[in-house]
């Protein structure tokens, strides 16, 4: 479980706050890990004062996977 927990909460988490705010333009950003926001969607987004978007930090961790999911598959694909 450790493992998962390294995977998600560092690599995931940090590829995220990274990339989502580029991605979306800054119109979703990522909340801190530390943050106590609460009542967040079934998808991991809230609206924030600004109107914009806040998305939940463990939510954040599973999308910060994908660029590597991807990278990795075409690694694969191309060895």
């Amino acid at each position: 479980m450790m493992v998962v927990d390294f995977i998600l909460e560092i690599i995931g988490y940090t590829t995220a706050r990274i990339l989502v705010p580029i991605i979306t333009f800054g119109s979703v950003r990522v909340q801190r890990v530390s943050s106590d926001e609460t009542d967040f969607n079934w998808a991991g987004f809230k609206r924030n004062e600004s109107g914009g978007f806040l998305l939940q930090a463990p939510m954040a961790g599973w999308i910060g996977l994908i660029p590597w999911t991807v990278l990795f598959i075409a690694l694969l694909a191309i060895a």
